[in-house]
């Protein structure tokens, strides 16, 4: 049974917080819960994680055995069970949850539009080449002419394209399975963005993306009063880009040297310029998880932006290169029609 997405995350924790400032108790709620859900595999969990409750009297625990729930959520729902605010904790996770997914919505939806152009002119192009060249063939040949140059070679490739169409089948299936584990899968995602990392205007995406996630993890885990090292410690898993990940290390090896939290963030290059500077304020005037939270934003920003610049320079890119490539087509093939054409009417 797979982990439970952003956007099934957001409303778990949003209607477990609503009920809980109700002032009823989690082991209520999760029957409340059962009895409004309309699927029936929802309501056997809920039910399995209300059993759990009664025996063990932990909603962290109950989370945990279900194995749906990602263990830095377990993490926060544990803290706030033994500190007295759950209630808060949940608020704070959905939150959370509701701007991963709609960050990830945002970024999904820009990149979209221009793959599923790419993938619309390239079956234009498969067209041209293994359906309209064949008749183009058969107009030269009664013509008395053979294709030759361009044309034959692009000719060529459409029976090609023919004869190993279902091995292209498979290739075609396998590139667009790449895709979707690079969109969706952690792994694929790591992957992803140390490729991008490596692509002029295009690396400040993953960097603003961790970054973001970064800092609204340590603005959860303050708000939760959860100590600096393990906020640290449950942000870890949400960083992807090798750089980032660097600093965080020397971050955390700083904090189990005997550093402030202060000092990791900005001697590990963590944090820098008027960042650093601000998460200095930030604690300084005890409002270090709405400094944390701003800056969530500002990258996230950030990210959308990085993202919405990339796509605007590549969606022209793509539909002049595959223009470029149906118009050479089509040249290929209409240009000695032309020249006979002219011949018979001279």
């Amino acid at each position: 049974m797979k982990t439970m997405n952003n956007q099934e995350l957001y409303y778990f924790c949003e209607q477990f917080s609503i009920i809980l400032r109700s002032g009823i108790a989690a082991i209520d709620g999760l029957s409340i819960l059962a009895e409004d859900t309309n699927g029936e595999q929802d309501e056997a969990v809920l039910k399995k994680m209300q059993e759990d409750m009664e025996i063990h009297g932990s909603l962290a625990h109950a989370l945990e055995q279900t194995g749906l729930f990602p263990d830095s959520m377990i993490s926060y729902v544990k803290v706030g069970e033994e500190t007295g605010c759950l209630d808060e904790v949940m608020r704070n996770l959905a939150i959370h949850y509701k701007n991963e997914h709609e960050i990830s919505t945002q970024i999904r939806s820009a990149i979209s539009y221009p793959l599923l152009m790419l993938l619309m002119m390239g079956a234009v192009i498969i067209i041209l080449l293994v359906k309209v060249l064949p008749v183009f063939q058969q107009v030269f040949r009664q013509l008395g002419m053979e294709m030759n140059g361009i044309s034959k070679g692009l000719l060529n490739a459409g029976t090609a394209i023919s004869r190993y169409s279902t091995v292209l089948l498979i290739v075609a299936v396998l590139l667009i399975g790449g895709v979707l584990f690079l969109i969706f899968h952690p792994a694929g995602r790591s992957a992803a963005a140390r490729a991008i990392a490596r692509i002029p205007g295009l690396k400040n995406i993953p960097i603003a993306r961790d970054y973001g996630r970064l800092t609204q993890a340590l603005a959860l885990g303050l708000r939760s009063g959860l100590t600096p090292e393990h906020s640290m410690e449950l942000a870890k898993p949400l960083l992807a880009h090798p750089e980032i990940q660097t600093h965080f290390e020397k971050a955390n090896q700083l904090l189990n040297e005997g550093a402030s939290y202060l000092d990791a963030m900005t001697e590990s290059g963590l944090f820098h310029g008027m960042d650093a500077r601000l998460i200095s304020i930030g604690f300084q005037t005890g409002a270090s998880d709405e400094v944390m939270n701003s800056l969530s934003e500002k990258y996230q920003q950030e990210a959308l932006v990085s993202v919405s610049n990339a796509v605007g320079v590549l969606e022209p890119t793509i539909i002049i290169i595959l223009s470029v490539m149906v118009g050479l087509v089509l040249l290929a093939v209409m240009m000695p029609l032309l020249g006979v054409f002219s011949g018979m009417l001279g």
